[in-house]
């Protein structure tokens, strides 16, 4: 039902211009998945599909030729979050941040932007919230992650320990402080032949 309702509107609405630039709006509870909005697809009617981005999968509506077609993807299916230039082989400074699946038809644009000013803090975000890595798209297409990872975890620079300062720098360890039980000096002192004074009623 929903999605036919979804349609009737798309055909009423027709086709829709899309905003040259992406910013959704950032999930602030579980009250706020998933999120709804428009993409841009060559390959649709219009030019656009319908995108349902919740934290456990993604979905994909759009029209082929009249023909209504879903695409359905778990959330982990993704690889992670990548940054790339909005052209490459140009000279703008324009990127986005784009949930990139293998099938370049699945991936998803979720920020773009003509600088780079708040590119770092949505990627950072995003990642976050999706619990996907951040990534780092190379000249030949390839991604790979921003930091090292083991699985999922992001393994962060090690660091070195503290050297001590100031005026405790050369104060003995308190173990070596502590007091040893203490020891009887000389032979313990025998009493023999002394009358014993008792307390009676």
């Amino acid at each position: 039902m929903r999605q036919q309702k979804m349609e009737a509107q798309m055909d009423a609405a027709g086709p829709v211009a899309a905003d040259p630039y992406v910013a959704l709006p950032r999930p602030d509870s579980p009250e706020g998945w998933p999120l709804r909005f428009q993409s841009p697809d060559p390959g649709a009617d219009g030019h656009m599909r319908h995108v349902e981005l919740g934290p456990q999968s993604v979905v994909l509506r759009r029209r082929v030729a009249g023909v209504p077609m879903k695409a359905a993807r778990p959330l982990k299916a993704y690889q992670g979050l990548a940054v790339e230039l909005l052209d490459p082989e140009g000279e703008g400074d324009g990127v986005a941040i784009v949930l990139a699946h293998a099938d370049l038809a699945l991936c998803v644009t979720l920020y773009s932007a003509p600088h780079i000013d708040d590119v770092v803090a949505e990627w950072r975000f995003w990642s976050a919230a999706l619990g996907l890595p951040m990534l780092v798209s190379e000249a030949d297409g390839t991604r790979r992650p921003a930091y090292a990872m083991i699985g999922r975890l992001t393994v962060g620079d090690t660091r070195e320990r503290r050297a001590r300062r100031g005026a405790l720098k050369h104060r003995r360890p308190s173990v070596y402080r502590r007091r040893a039980a203490g020891r009887p000096i000389g032979e313990p002192a025998v009493h023999r032949g002394e009358r014993e004074l008792i307390a009676r009623d």
